[in-house]
């Protein structure tokens, strides 16, 4: 085994391989060459287990493409991108489509962490252009908010927090960018930098810059949740977990106590908690306080499908 391959990034599915230092590149018939030697290179492992002198000019741009959607921020990353870029545009326009063509407001987790491996690999080839750290922490974001990964709240934020703050050293005046950043300081329980970045951002007369301004004014009033909003959040996570295990009460007070703050309950209005206690309830037979909990649920959505759903059920019964 090479020396130097005890510091390169594992990565499931993938071996390296160390080209001589001259190694080039051929493809376009030829009439286009590439140096990439004294550099290892990912390869699929079924590529390299086929190997018969040097990796072809598709075998390197499988392997490094792959690479670059398993972990972007592998070792080396910067030089795989930019040969992506100079030798491979194909994948690197695929890279882009799917980034595009994920609509995180419909799709799973799993395809938002998809999205987001697909624009740190832009990212690293347009290191000056704040758009696209800005939209790596949206998605952050987004996923930050997820029921399903609740869990994974804090680091979700944070890692937000960090893209939207390299996007605003880029772009310090963009007001989308203060927008969202002033979400993730808020969301951290840093009020006052929250303050801030709304106030920059809430600069014209569109909707949502008067929801900002009230929002501002909300905080400068002294109204914020009890705790930070992201703990609330894993608590939420930790809570819904408890009643897929079956610990309905465990669940039911853990969410009646987030929702005593109301603060954070008026901030963010989640019908699915309710729900979740409702469900306890019914398992626990007590009907009646489970159809107020589903009720409430379709106050703040009436739009609701599970909601409506247990509550029919209980109706029937």
């Amino acid at each position: 085994m090479h020396a130097q391959t005890k510091d390169l990034t594992p990565i499931k599915g993938i071996r390296y391989y160390y080209p001589h230092d001259d190694a080039v590149l051929v493809f376009k018939d030829e009439k286009e060459r590439i140096p990439y030697g004294g550099m290892p290179v990912p390869l699929l492992e079924e590529d390299f287990a086929r190997l018969d002198g040097e990796p072809s000019y598709d075998e390197v741009g499988r392997g490094v493409y792959q690479a670059l959607r398993s972990n972007p921020d592998c070792i080396l990353c910067d030089k795989y991108a930019a040969l992506l870029r100079d030798a491979y545009p194909h994948y690197l326009a695929e890279l882009a489509s799917n980034a595009i063509m994920i609509d995180s407001k419909d799709v799973e987790v799993p395809y938002l962490d998809r999205k987001i491996a697909c624009l740190k690999v832009l990212a690293l080839l347009e290191p000056q252009n704040p758009a696209l750290p800005l939209e790596i922490g949206r998605v952050f974001l987004d996923r930050g908010m997820r029921l399903s990964a609740l869990h994974l709240s804090t680091v979700s934020i944070y890692r937000a927090e960090h893209f939207l703050n390299r996007a605003h050293t880029l772009a310090p005046d963009d007001r989308n960018i203060n927008r969202y950043l002033g979400e993730a300081y808020y969301l951290l329980g840093k009020y006052d930098e929250a303050v801030g970045f709304w106030r920059k951002a809430a600069t014209t007369d569109e909707p949502e810059a008067e929801r900002l301004r009230e929002r501002v004014e909300r905080i400068s009033a002294g109204k914020v949740p009890l705790i930070p909003p992201v703990d609330y959040l894993e608590a939420i996570g930790a809570a819904f977990a408890c009643n897929q295990t079956g610990e309905y009460e465990e669940s039911i007070a853990i969410l009646q106590d987030i929702l005593m703050d109301p603060v954070f309950s008026e901030e963010f209005p989640i019908p699915e908690i309710h729900c979740v206690i409702g469900k306890g309830f019914t398992a626990l037979d007590m009907p009646k306080y489970a159809e107020a909990e589903f009720r409430q649920a379709l106050v703040i959505d009436p739009a609701h499908e599970e909601a409506r759903a247990l509550l029919a059920t209980i109706a029937a019964a």
